[in-house]
């Protein structure tokens, strides 16, 4: 009998340290939702500082920063090609590298010379801009007049903003013969008007770090020095990175194409449950926020999203736009490397650039 109260007992108790984690998470939510710009300068301030008190550890990690050639072998060289079928890949928010699996190889098997760009992708969207700007500079000096780009998730965003942010005027540079002249862009699950799921980039970075330390890249200031989590301010529907980004008009003489999932790995059912079963343990005044959460995790399921980004914040007034069957990963590379599997955007992408180096 008291064993079986004990274990009621300590059930009791992680059911009130869930319920307390949650109302914590929530509260912090309600009140960050309310400074998100404030809290934005701060994490950048800090992480400036952490750069300022560890120059040395902070050169070390941006050497794994910058475009790099790609080849099949997996190795990179700095190899100059004038050919104009010239591709630049450029991956998203907290990616370990991993995205371009399957469409780099099939890109170099079908004729296109590719190049990957790596940035600090927790830093602010702006930031990662202007480091692209730049990296593209060096594509130019080499002779490489014309490129397409490639980008998945916030990769779109990144994209969109060197192309158009009125700072860095990519139109003057291509006119002063700075960087090459871009021809597309493709965006693959580019979030452009958000994702709630940006709130929880904490687990996405983990997974980042993780990789990293796989492949011995890790720095154990590696989670600031990738940016102390700006970005993902940025991709919050509403902010005013996204509010400013989508009032400009798309870049001029770029052939624009937009590729969205329409898959969920989770269930509609399985939501309302851990809705219902959330509302119960938390104070009533984050049951608005759980419900909210809920709905937006709803909104990405049955067909309306990729499980990360639903369907119509990928969507742009006047540019094409292409579903295909997969999640925010799956649609664009397999799990496993040892996979057969063609995933449903690589095929969309080569034809679309297929079509662009013959016109």
């Amino acid at each position: 009998m008291n064993d079986q109260k004990n274990k009621g007992i300590k059930k009791r108790r992680w059911l009130w340290a869930i319920g307390g984690i949650l109302a914590l998470i929530g509260l912090w939510q309600l009140i960050a939702s309310f400074y998100l710009e404030e809290e934005k300068e701060l994490r950048r301030q800090f992480r400036e500082t952490v750069k300022e008190k560890f120059p040395e550890q902070t050169a070390r990690f941006y050497e794994s920063f910058g475009l790099f050639y790609f080849e099949t072998d997996g190795e990179t060289s700095g190899r100059s090609d004038t050919d104009q079928k010239t591709i630049v890949l450029i991956h998203g928010l907290d990616d370990p590298g991993q995205v371009w699996q399957n469409l780099a190889p099939a890109l170099v098997q079908a004729g296109f010379n590719v190049w990957l760009m790596h940035y600090p992708n927790d830093q602010p969207v702006v930031e990662s801009a202007w480091l692209f700007f730049e990296e593209l500079q060096s594509l130019k000096q080499r002779g490489i007049e014309r490129i397409s780009i490639v980008a998945h998730s916030m990769g779109g965003l990144v994209s969109r903003e060197m192309l158009t942010g009125p700072e860095i005027d990519y139109t003057a540079s291509i006119t002063d013969g700075q960087v090459p002249e871009v021809v597309s862009l493709i965006m693959v699950g580019t979030p452009n008007h958000g994702s709630q799921m940006a709130r929880m980039r904490v687990f996405a970075e983990m997974r980042d770090q993780i990789a990293r330390l796989a492949k011995g890249e890790i720095n154990w200031l590696g989670s600031i020095l990738d940016g102390a989590g700006e970005a993902k301010i940025d991709l919050l529907p509403g902010s005013r990175f996204l509010t400013e980004l989508n009032a400009r008009p798309h870049p001029a003489g770029v052939d624009m194409l937009i590729v969205a999932g329409v898959n969920s790995p989770w269930d509609e059912n399985d939501i309302k449950r851990w809705v219902s079963d959330t509302r119960r343990k938390v104070p009533s005044e984050q049951q608005k926020w759980v419900d909210e959460f809920g709905k937006n995790m709803i909104g990405l399921t049955h067909g309306l999203g990729d499980g990360l980004v639903a369907v119509e914040s990928t969507r742009l007034a006047g540019v094409p736009h292409r579903t295909v069957d997969g999640t925010h990963l799956s649609m664009i590379r397999n799990v496993s490397t040892s996979s057969r599997r063609t995933p449903p955007a690589v095929p969309v992408i080569i034809d679309q650039l297929k079509r662009q180096v013959t016109q």
